[in-house]
């Protein structure tokens, strides 16, 4: 109640520094000509971080880092490096025909450890052949342009943070009677032996044209797998860490993106263009580690339910308790001091997968003179999410669901049967509803919703003056634009929150509690060329 100050300082700096030496289309003979390189790299980043926070003010109404009784700082430092050596040739034929081979090895310094056995570094190649087949080919004059691609090709990543492989120290707070105090850094269990995870991948695709390009779609199917991702799992509590680092087995994913684009009028005055995108993606985990076990990474804070990899299911399996239920489905009750509570079964199970397989994005844009305009909504579908805030409103009874048609007072019978089949018939009065919404968000499952959604991303509206107005004065070209984003829901099919507010991204996709709704924003854009 006496207020508290905070101030926080970060500097972060970054080198990269390449050389390399090739050559560009060179002719091997009249219809061959390469194109290519090798060179040496390194990239550098430091981050360096000082806070100092303060409680419980002094002075009422004197806002200073000095005015406070009880103060603290904070010191944070890290400095990672990846060295790299790498090579790329490009043979061409004909300027129709184009083969593509790269070679890349990175040694990464968050994998070196002395006296380490796995290795720190990866080498990394692809292949990319394409065929621009209207180049080669007569195919009438409404094809503008036909490219067919396929590649397979290698990716190799370190881990993020640079102090993950052993056990790092620190000094800590105040100290005690004069003395520093010391404690283990971080609150997760390292591991010396982690090797850089890669990602294969083959991949088909082409580019098709039609109309003086008036209409084209780009299209790629994809198969890759990642090998060895570097995560954090669950670690007993026991442990003093909230999560250990491993190599995760094999992720796979196959899936499609397409992109349309059609412009159904080009004028002088006037122009407009529509596009569409969308992908799907079918994900598997494959492997997990030498027995196959189930990998569990973050939980919410109710800890009934863990984002779980399990071999042979989707990634990111939403596993947690959920009702007891008859053949039909319906929840199944018990009595508890003659009214009917739900029964939860807490041997877990797959209540939906947080990371949604389908993304779709619908934009168009407009010319007409100096104005333009354009509008992209976006939306994603077939994942799930466990929402801690709309379980907490269960449970507290702040939730709509929670209110009967009329009202508390009137009481309500439950939806569902009793153990011995029959349908619940007891009504639940106003005295017993915090003990069954109570028992109701116990179960995980009261929590979990289809995560689908469909905004408005992004709206706006601009002017480009006319170089006639600006004639005579020192600037060369100006516009103005009022840009939105986020403005609304088209479509959300989760109750009281936004589904893009999950506190977990990556590897633990799916989970919000409280969490803020992504904002919305509304800004003026003016730009001016000198």
């Amino acid at each position: 109640p006496k207020g508290g100050i905070n101030h926080y300082k970060l500097a972060f700096k970054q080198f990269d520094s390449d050389f390399f030496l090739g050559t560009d289309n060179l002719s091997l003979t009249d219809d061959v000509a390469l194109t290519a390189f090798v060179g040496v790299g390194s990239n550098v980043q430091e981050a360096e971080s000082l806070s100092v926070n303060g409680n419980d003010f002094i002075v009422p109404g004197l806002v200073s880092i000095n005015n406070v009784a009880n103060k603290s700082a904070g010191y944070g430092y890290s400095k990672k490096q990846i060295n790299s050596a790498y090579g790329s040739a490009e043979l061409g034929f004909q300027d129709y025909a184009f083969l593509t081979v790269t070679a890349r090895n990175d040694w990464f310094s968050t994998l070196s450890l002395a006296g380490k056995d796995s290795p720190n570094n990866d080498l990394y190649t692809s292949a990319t052949l394409s065929l621009i087949l209207s180049d080669a080919l007569d195919l009438g004059e409404a094809v503008s342009f036909l490219k067919l691609r396929a590649g397979i090709s290698e990716v190799a990543g370190g881990a993020d943070n640079p102090y993950a492989l052993s056990l790092t120290y620190g000094i800590t707070g105040q100290g005690h009677l004069g003395a520093s105090l010391g404690q283990i850094n971080g609150g997760q269990i390292p591991n010396s032996e982690i090797t850089p995870f890669q990602k294969n991948e083959t991949e088909f695709g082409f580019d098709f044209r039609l109309f003086d390009n008036k209409v084209s779609l780009d299209a790629t199917f994809y198969d890759n797998e990642t090998v060895g991702d570097i995560v954090g799992v669950s670690a007993s509590a026991t442990s003093g860490f909230g999560s250990a680092l491993a190599n995760l087995g094999e992720i796979s994913n196959t899936g499609i993106e397409l992109l349309l684009r059609v412009k159904p009028v080009v004028t002088d005055d006037f122009a407009m263009e529509v596009s569409f995108n969308y992908t799907n993606n079918a994900s598997e985990v494959v492997a997990t580690n030498d027995t196959d076990g189930n990998i569990s990474l973050d939980e919410p804070r109710e800890r009934t339910l863990r984002v779980t990899h399990i071999v042979g299911e989707k990634y990111g399996a939403l596993f947690g308790t959920s009702f007891v239920r008859d053949g039909n489905g319906a929840i199944v009750h018990e009595l508890v001091n003659g009214y009917p509570r739900p029964k939860i079964d807490n041997s877990r199970k797959i209540l939906g997968f947080g990371v949604a397989p389908q993304q779709i994005g619908i934009g168009a844009s407009f010319r007409y003179k100096s104005w333009d305009a354009s509008v992209l909504f976006e939306g994603k579908s077939g994942g799930q999410i466990y929402s801690g805030t709309n379980a907490t409103m269960m449970g507290t009874g702040a939730h709509k669901m929670t209110i009967p048609a009329g009202g508390r007072e009137a009481g309500f019978v439950p939806d569902g049967v009793m153990e011995d089949g029959s349908p619940v018939t007891i009504s639940i009065p106003q005295g017993q509803q915090s003990a069954y919404w109570g028992r109701y968000n116990d179960a995980a499952e009261a929590g979990i919703y289809d995560s689908d959604y469909m905004r408005l991303r992004q709206l706006r509206i601009g002017y480009n003056f006319p170089s006639d107005m600006l004639d005579g004065s020192f600037i060369q070209a100006a516009s103005v634009s009022l840009i939105g984003k986020n403005l609304f829901f088209i479509s959300n099919s989760v109750d009281n929150i936004d589904p893009e507010s999950s506190y977990q991204a990556g590897n633990s996709a799916g989970l919000e509690w409280f969490g803020l709704a992504v904002p919305r924003t509304i800004g003026l854009n003016v730009n001016l060329k000198f």
